[in-house]
Order: structure tokens, then sequence, then C-alpha cells
């Protein structure tokens, strides 16, 4: 049986059940393995400060995987890789979505600051209560010149207007990958950042083999890191893609999914190969 040496996790939908709670069997089972010095990295689209408020919640201290790849951050939160949207685009980018589409809200993220056109839209609402933060109302300009860079713009709208930008948006800047996570979120990363380019990442930092790393994930953005990874693992509440991805599917995030996938298998910390 195979030994590996590095997991990494999907939050929402996967780690977190429908009522956005760990189960205790799942978090006793992922200090376990921290203990025994295998790194257990949250993964997610989400900022570093609310992957780091479910890593606290888990009680583990390990890597973290943010904006879906374009951000990694180590157990000490130094930044192992930052591949953000560069300055320029970001301003253009937000600059077409404003005059084109004015009807559609843009929170842009810039390391771990949320900027929202109107943080009183109903969805931005949402939101922020879902993971625990309020946004700034402020111009972006204004933000990038403390930075260089914007992690992620999050547009959201009807389904009708948000793909209508996605249309437009892919034609105007190439260098930039849309992606709809859910009928009024379209998502916008620098077109080189993903999932499994981040599993890269961490297999580079880790110094193993790909056949090492366990992947649990369900959403659409999983499914090429399932196919790569020594070991994908989708849950039984992912699409039927993503399942047919994973080399196993295990329960529903509803049925510790996650507890189930990983009590079976043996581990050994990445320093012992």
């Amino acid at each position: 049986m195979n030994r590996y040496s590095l997991i990494l996790i999907d939050i929402d939908g996967t780690l977190l059940d429908s009522l956005n709670e760990i189960s205790r069997n799942t978090k006793n089972l992922l200090q376990r393995l921290q203990k025994k010095g295998v790194p257990v990295t949250l993964t997610s689209a989400r900022s570093p400060g609310e992957v780091e408020l479910v890593a606290r919640r888990a009680e583990i201290c390990a890597p973290i995987i943010c904006y879906g790849g374009g951000l990694i951050l180590d157990e000490n939160r130094s930044i192992i890789k930052n591949a953000g949207i560069e300055a320029g685009v970001a301003l253009a980018f937000k600059e077409f979505a404003n005059s084109r589409f004015p009807d559609i809200s843009v929170n842009s993220y810039l390391y771990d600051i949320w900027l929202s056109d109107n943080p009183d839209n109903e969805e931005t609402r949402r939101l922020a209560e879902i993971h625990q933060r309020e946004p700034l109302r402020g111009d972006l300009a204004s933000a990038m010149r403390m930075t260089s860079r914007v992690h992620k713009f999050l547009c959201v709208g009807t389904p009708q207007r948000v793909r209508q930008l996605q249309e437009s948006a892919e034609q105007a800047f190439p260098t930039l990958r849309f992606t709809l996570s859910g009928a009024v979120y379209l998502e916008a990363v620098r077109r080189d950042v993903s999932r499994c380019a981040a599993m890269k990442t961490m297999q580079w930092h880790y110094h193993l083999d790909l056949s090492r790393i366990v992947v649990i994930g369900c959403c659409y953005e999983d499914a090429e890191t399932l196919r790569e990874a020594g070991l994908g693992i989708a849950m039984g509440n992912a699409p039927e893609s993503v399942r047919n991805a994973a080399k196993r599917v295990t329960a529903s995030n509803d049925e510790e999914g996650v507890y189930i996938a990983l009590k079976g298998l043996r581990f050994q910390p990445p320093d012992n190969p």
C-alpha cells in the first residue's frame, strides 16, 4: 500500500458540510496527521484570512492555498507563490467591467484586502456572512499604490449579465482566466493560476513525487488536480465529471466524506521518503 506525505483538501463542499461545519471525526483525524508531521493543506478560492479562519477551526497549521492558487503561504504565512494580476491589467479590467456592465458589482481581492463596489449588494452581504468578514468600499487605483497586483476579481450580477461579461472579457483580456463559480458569480484570476499548478508548487516545496500527494475536492476546478495527483478523491456531492476525473469517490460533505477517504490511508512525513 502506498504511503502518502501531503494532503490537499478543498474547503467549500468538501471539508465543510452544508452548515459550514467540520465534523468532529474529521477534525480529530486531521490533527492526528498533523502531529505525525503530514502537512494538511487547505485549498480554496477564498482569501488568506478566510482560509486561516477555517484552519483555526480545524486546529491545524500547514501551508494554505488561496485564490485558487494565486497566493500560497507556508505554515508561518510567508509567501511561497504570489501570482496576482499585474496592476495595469487589473485596472484595465476594472474599468472595462464598470463601464460596460455598470449593473455588476465588482469585488477586488488584494492579499487580504476585500474591496467592493457595492458592499450592500445582497449577494455580497451573503458572502460577508459566510466568510465572517466585511468588504471595504474603496478605489482600486488608490489601493494599488500600496501593492502591485490583484489576486482575484469576483463579479456579482444576474446569471445572464455575468455570462455576458465573461464572453466579452475573455476576448478583451486573454491573460486572464474567467470561471463561473455560481449562477451569479464570475471569478477572474491570472491565466496561469490553477489548483493543479498550486499542487505542483507544493510538490516542489516538499520535494515530493506526485504519487505521494492526496487531493480531495468537489468542484470543477479540482478535476485536473484529481487526475494528476497520486490519489485524487472526489466527494460524493461532486458533479459527475469531477467524480469521473478522480481515482476514488468518497461520501458527501454531509456524510463525513473527508474522514472516510483518509482514515484507511497510510502516511509518512515528507522528510521520510
